[in-house]
């Protein structure tokens, strides 16, 4: 073990002689899973990197285990970044509670600067998701969300076919969590939990969950109450029951009745 870890030393080390390393930059020793890597810097300094305004699958919660897509999420990320030298940008709180970087990750492409955090959420691997104060490029991501909607592609193209009623959610929680799903409810109340918003049908067991920090979904929340909607996202369980979270608008679809035809 000892040797291999002196060998895996000395061949960063001897990589990051040959590579030119800029401002910010750091080169991608490690996918951890789909939004957090492990990076080197110039000078020798290693970081784990937690990916900013996304949520990719988990692969290793310690509840939960592997989740749906996870592997490819990881796959995708490491397609992009793993061995290459990348720029990470910070935003106004640079470190979680764990002391990870957090970041927005940069990489060339064709002489072109794309964003890694960006591309997982357009390839249906990732949803938004927004923590305070850290929101410099919200609106880009949100974008993203939609586009990936659009093409119908990964987590989108998966739930689209897995529709439900909270009921039916409740009743199938052992085998659908951490799966992605179509859930169609009326959304007949909505309060407050802590930091969180719980929406749900009377009767009950499975709701939706919206955090109060993410004003730009309060609006909707307060607009879908006494709706029947349509919510497309990751369904885990709680001593609650079955949960959703909603990180984004483009994970609500209302239901309009289709009009009844002139006699």
């Amino acid at each position: 073990m000892i040797r291999k870890a002196l060998l895996a030393a000395f061949l960063i080390c001897l990589y990051l002689f040959s590579v030119n390393l800029g401002e910010k930059e750091a080169l991608v020793i490690n996918v951890i899973d789909g939004d957090t890597v492990v990076a080197v810097t110039e000078s020798g300094e290693k970081e784990t990197v937690r990916y900013l305004l996304i949520d990719t699958p988990e692969l290793h919660h310690p509840s939960r285990g592997e989740e749906e897509l996870g592997r490819e999420a990881k796959a995708f990320n490491a397609s992009l970044v793993a061995g290459r030298k990348v720029k990470f940008e910070p935003d106004a709180e640079k470190r979680d509670r764990y002391g990870r970087l957090l970041a927005y990750a940069w990489i060339e492409e064709k002489g072109e600067e794309k964003m890694v955090n960006e591309m997982l959420v357009e390839e249906g691997l990732a949803l938004p998701y927004f923590i305070p104060p850290n929101g410099k490029y919200l609106d880009r991501i949100s974008e993203a969300a939609k586009r990936a909607k659009d093409r119908d592609v990964g987590l989108w193209k998966i739930a689209r076919k897995r529709v439900y009623t909270p009921d039916q959610v409740y009743a199938a929680l052992p085998y659908i969590a951490g799966r992605y799903i179509t859930l169609v409810m009326r959304v007949e109340e909505a309060k407050k939990s802590g930091s969180r918003w719980l929406l749900y049908e009377r009767e009950s067991r499975c709701q939706l969950v919206i955090y109060d920090n993410n004003e730009h979904l309060l609006g909707a929340k307060d607009f879908i109450v006494g709706r029947k909607i349509r919510a497309i996202g990751k369904v885990t369980a709680s001593y609650n029951g079955a949960e959703m979270i909603i990180s984004d608008t483009s994970q609500i679809e209302i239901e309009v009745k289709a009009k009844e035809p002139s006699k």
